[in-house]
């Protein structure tokens, strides 16, 4: 379903993609959200979404040196980019975050809580390491590409190498390539929709090009340009952009190259010395008391919508049933995020609701709800909640 709204001035938030090779600082800038305050003078609080299994850990005692505290930032470390997008989910939503044992169980008699002791809601979230999180998606894709090989290897009655080579052998397809594309265009949405400041980070690569050579093979060139390593198309869509690398004279000095900017904090092209976040600091004060306006990740919606007209387009077929159990399932869904908001007033009553709606297998937030479809489960959720 499409928003709209009328024309005027608009908050600026931080949605920044920052890219380079190893060493050149792009765990440090991100870390630098720590240091920056809130519209009421309060220092930020960072969700630290750490793939690179450690990145930032060495950089706290700095941190802290400085006189920051450390009870505003909260770090989960992680290479999965399901959990990446549930965390995201929890702050859009404001849910509380709790300690976590060692099996990645929350528990819900240690909430997390800020420096002022309140519960710990983030203004800001970094992920750090987007090119980790490309890699255990596509490596996921290659185990699932593998099993459909399987089941090809068995309709066919491969046996022993035949049936071996069949599997092993299997690789993405042009359809894996496009869901990977996919999910890397739906993270930075789901950030953006999130209204809070980000931070993204990668690695760099050589930017290649399909050629054809005299003889007519298509081979793979280099560029010589330098792109972010992992999800295509990450940039088009943060405020941001800069590629940081060391200068070839001072191995010391970093620098950054802006490949766009449009909080007009940088100019485009500009090469920046020793970058920092601090310079961000005046555009969010400057645009403070302007309309806070928060764009959410549709994209879900817009697949579903597109494939409700094809359907229409090519089958032609009167949908009127459909639209029924449709309207049911709504209802059944406003009943459900009705209650949730009635019994999430009380601390108590929202954690005890939780804990039931995951001894039954069932999500714990609206969202989670919003996406099901079976209208049995639905059934059970409005029991549970009654």
């Amino acid at each position: 379903m499409a928003t709209a709204r009328k024309g005027g001035k608009v908050q600026s938030k931080i949605q920044m993609l920052l890219y380079g090779e190893q060493g050149c600082g792009k765990s440090t800038i991100a870390s630098q959200l720590l240091y920056l305050k809130r519209p009421d003078g309060k220092p930020f609080r960072v969700l630290y979404l750490d793939n690179e299994a450690g990145s930032i850990d060495d950089m706290l005692e700095y941190i802290e040196n400085d006189g920051i505290n450390l009870e505003n930032l909260y770090i989960v470390y992680t290479q999965s980019l399901k959990e990446v997008n549930d965390y995201i989910k929890k702050a859009t939503e404001k849910e509380p975050f709790y300690e976590l044992n060692e099996k990645g169980e929350e528990n819900f008699d240690k909430m997390i809580l800020d420096a002022d002791g309140e519960q710990f809601i983030p203004d800001a979230i970094v992920v750090d390491g987007t090119s980790i999180l490309n890699l255990s998606s596509k490596q996921g894709l290659i185990e699932f590409s593998k099993k459909r090989a399987n089941v090809k290897a068995e309709r066919d009655k491969l046996l022993g190498d035949e049936k071996f080579v069949k599997v092993e052998g299997a690789g993405l397809e042009l359809k894996d390539y496009n869901t990977l594309n996919f999910k890397g265009q739906d993270l930075v949405l789901t950030l953006t929709g999130s209204g809070l400041h980000y931070i993204i980070t990668a690695r760099e690569t050589d930017e290649k090009i399909s050629v054809k050579d005299s003889e007519g093979k298509i081979t793979s060139v280099a560029t010589g340009k330098k792109v972010p390593e992992g999800f295509k198309g990450m940039g088009y869509n943060v405020k941001t952009e800069m590629r940081l690398y060391k200068d070839e004279s001072d191995p010391e000095l970093v620098k950054a190259y802006v490949v766009k900017d449009r909080t007009k904090t940088y100019k485009n092209g500009e090469t920046v010395e020793d970058p920092s976040l601090f310079a961000f600091q005046a555009i969010i004060d400057k645009t403070k008391d302007h309309q806070e306006v928060i764009i959410q990740n549709r994209l879900h919606d817009a697949i579903k919508q597109e494939l409700k007209e094809t359907e229409k387009e090519v089958l032609g077929e009167d949908n009127s049933i459909e639209e029924e159990s449709t309207s049911d399932i709504d209802e059944l869904k406003n009943k459900i995020l009705s209650r949730l908001t009635e019994l999430g007033k009380s601390a108590k009553t929202k954690q005890e609701t939780k804990i039931k709606l995951q001894n039954a297998n069932l999500p714990i937030s609206p969202n989670g709800f919003k996406v099901i479809t079976d209208i049995s489960v639905l059934e059970k959720a409005i029991e549970i909640l009654a």
